[in-house]
């Protein structure tokens, strides 16, 4: 019967199990005893294999440990918050509260090469921000402790460089994040990450190792204003590092910095009378300010002729246009004054036709900035980003925020369709999210954004504290609140429309242990607790969970998004929950044992996937081998849990 029935995972993807499968299947014969021979695998590739004399590349103290809290899985699950959350119901865009190492292994399953573009704004590793060592043996456990969750203190601390191991420190944190992030990019996607002087040169190198040297893009520089004290000079920029997933497969950045207005193009003139256009005598416009000009140009009458603006007095006038066959303006001229988009012969989009003041028919086109600059300029400063969130909190509430047109800048050019997953797993005060919900409201695009901040305790001196912030999470979810109200407020003042479909809501998540029963036994637990252990482990599920939050972990694990449509719903008298659309149906009560009748009308319903707790038949064998038959006959594919 088990190959009728499948399991839902206990844990996040082993991908160090996977990597090994894989090589078994490409090169069987470096198995050996059911391990990887290595030498064997370094004869078989020849001189593509690094020998074991002297190599280029970073290391450090601790990388080996780093490496493992990468592909070590977590049983860890994320618990839907309602009460923090914004029109969960419809909104596309998520808030995790939570370590980013575990919320980053707990995506893999449904995001592994679906984001378009992660932005992050790690800690600089200036002696001050927070840097914890992972460990992978106990992940959620150390989260637990380190964020006051379970019986630890609570208390997160900072990376000094009277510790020892500096650097060492801050690589072994961000080894396995960004291993883990580059799982999740696009074949054509992309990731930034602001950094400054204490830990540049070291990322530089480590993007290099994961994300491999052919796919670095550009090391970007922004001014981030006045600037602060550094020794010898004042630092006054930052470095912003760019790497894709496949350099081959991303496509030239278009826009950047905006439109580039250029008028010396086209010029029509007498010297030029085969492409001279003349409009019919008597022909009358009328200029956006009202002004009215007759066809009749005189050196002190200039009109412009804006597509939506422009009023002709005389509707033939496109199709009285005179003009030379054998000059393709004339059909530019129709589209464009027809409020549809106009190109060029180069491709580049026409902004407006303009009549100078000698009757010349000219026209300023926009000029797509295919290589924006490396230094970014007019892209917002920390000082213009903190002043904008003092104004929106009422109070000094961050420090050094990013600016919103800073990432805005990179979300328009690397999701400059309108669509598309952005991820910031150092979520801070939230400015990514900010940043899609504002480009999508200028643009009417439907971009979409995951957020994850860790917990961390505000300074109880801090204004933030007394404004009632216990943690950095807090702030970035408020943030993301209050930006959405007032971007809705301003979109609704417009009258057009677009309010009403705008996304400016979150759908809130807490990093949680799982509800699910798992083996917690080390060579230090007795004989008494290990006796207990067994007795634990004949019950699959903690007894204090919610449906929803087994829900949302079985979701997770079966390869769902964050944002599925789940609908509680009545079955022959059993609450079960429906998912997309009933794509899936999970019976997750194990205090009511389900009759074969009530079973059989689950089944019948004839979802792709059905999902019941184990605990749910209370030990009847014939009950579960009936749905196992019933599952069969109706197509349905049954797992447990």
């Amino acid at each position: 019967m088990s190959d009728l029935i499948s399991e839902v995972p206990a844990s996040s993807p082993d991908f160090q199990s996977e990597a090994a499968q894989k090589l078994a299947s490409l090169f069987p014969e470096v198995i050996a005893d059911g391990k990887i021979d290595v030498a064997a695998l370094q004869t078989l590739l020849g001189d593509d294999a690094a020998g074991g004399g002297e190599r280029f590349g970073l290391f450090w103290p601790g990388k080996a440990q780093a490496i493992r809290a990468a592909q070590t899985p977590t049983t860890a699950t994320l618990a839907p918050d309602h009460e923090n959350s914004v029109d969960w119901d419809t909104t596309q865009n998520v808030v995790i509260e939570g370590d980013n190492l575990e919320v980053l292994k707990i995506l893999q399953k449904h995001y592994y090469g679906q984001i378009k573009m992660i932005y992050i704004d790690p800690p600089y590793n200036t002696g001050n921000d927070f840097v914890y060592e992972d460990n992978y043996i106990d992940p959620i456990g150390t989260y637990l402790d380190v964020t006051g969750q379970r019986d630890g203190d609570g208390k997160l601390s900072t990376n000094t460089e009277s510790s020892g191991r500096f650097h060492s420190n801050w690589l072994n944190m961000m080894y396995p994040r960004l291993k883990l992030a580059r799982n999740l990019l696009r074949e054509d996607g992309v990731i930034v990450v602001s950094i400054d002087d204490h830990e540049d040169a070291k990322l530089r190198l480590l993007c290099d190792e994961l994300f491999g040297e052919q796919s670095f893009i550009a090391s970007l520089t922004w001014p981030v204003g006045a600037g602060t004290q550094a020794g010898h000079f004042v630092r006054a920029t930052e470095a912003v590092l760019v790497y894709a997933k496949q350099k081959q497969k991303l496509k030239n950045f278009r826009g950047g910095n905006g439109v580039i207005e250029d008028r010396a193009t086209k010029k029509i003139s007498a010297k030029n009378p085969e492409s001279i256009i003349t409009f019919p005598a008597g022909t009358r416009f009328e200029a956006p300010d009202g002004t009215e000009f007759s066809g009749t140009w005189g050196q002190k009458e200039k009109i412009t002729l804006v597509a939506g603006e422009m009023k002709a007095r005389d509707k033939k006038l496109i199709n009285d246009v005179q003009l030379s066959a054998g000059w393709a303006m004339a059909d530019q001229m129709r589209s464009f004054f027809k409020g549809e988009e106009t190109f060029d012969s180069k491709g580049q989009k026409v902004l407006e036709f303009y009549i100078n003041a000698q009757g010349g028919v000219r026209y300023k086109k926009e000029r797509s900035v295919v290589n924006p600059p490396t230094i970014l300029k007019d892209l917002g400063t920390t000082s213009e980003a903190t002043k904008y969130l003092d104004d929106l909190f009422g109070t000094h509430i961050f420090n050094f925020p990013k600016p919103v047109g800073l990432i805005r800048f990179f979300i328009s050019l690397l999701l400059n369709d309108g669509s598309g997953v952005v991820l910031d797993f150092f979520a801070g005060s939230g400015t990514t999210a900010h940043a899609v919900m504002a480009l999508n409201a200028e643009d009417g695009g439907n971009r979409r954004c995951i957020s994850v901040q860790l917990p961390e305790r505000t300074d109880e001196k801090s204004e933030a504290h007394k404004a009632g912030y216990e943690t950095i999470s807090e702030i970035t979810r408020e943030r993301i609140r209050r930006a959405g109200s007032k971007i809705l407020a301003e979109e609704a003042s417009m009258l057009d429309g677009r309010a009403e479909t705008l996304d400016v809501g979150f759908r809130a998540y807490k990093l949680v242990d799982t509800n699910f029963t798992k083996w917690r036994a080390d060579a230090s637990v007795d004989v008494d607790k290990l006796s207990d252990l067994f007795t634990q482990m004949g019950e699959s599920t903690d007894d204090a969970a919610r449906p929803e939050a087994l829900l949302t972990e079985v979701l997770l694990k079966l390869g769902f998004s964050l944002t599925e449509q789940v609908e509680n719903t009545d079955v022959a008298d059993l609450q079960v929950f429906s998912v997309a659309d009933g794509l899936m149906v999970a019976y997750l009560n194990e205090h009511v044992k389900p009759t074969l009748e009530q079973l059989r009308a689950l089944v019948a319903l004839e979802p792709e996937r059905f999902v019941i707790l184990e605990d749910a038949f209370q030990g009847d064998d014939e009950l579960k081998t009936n749905l196992v038959q019933e599952c069969r006959t109706h197509g349905v594919d049954l797992w447990t849990v």
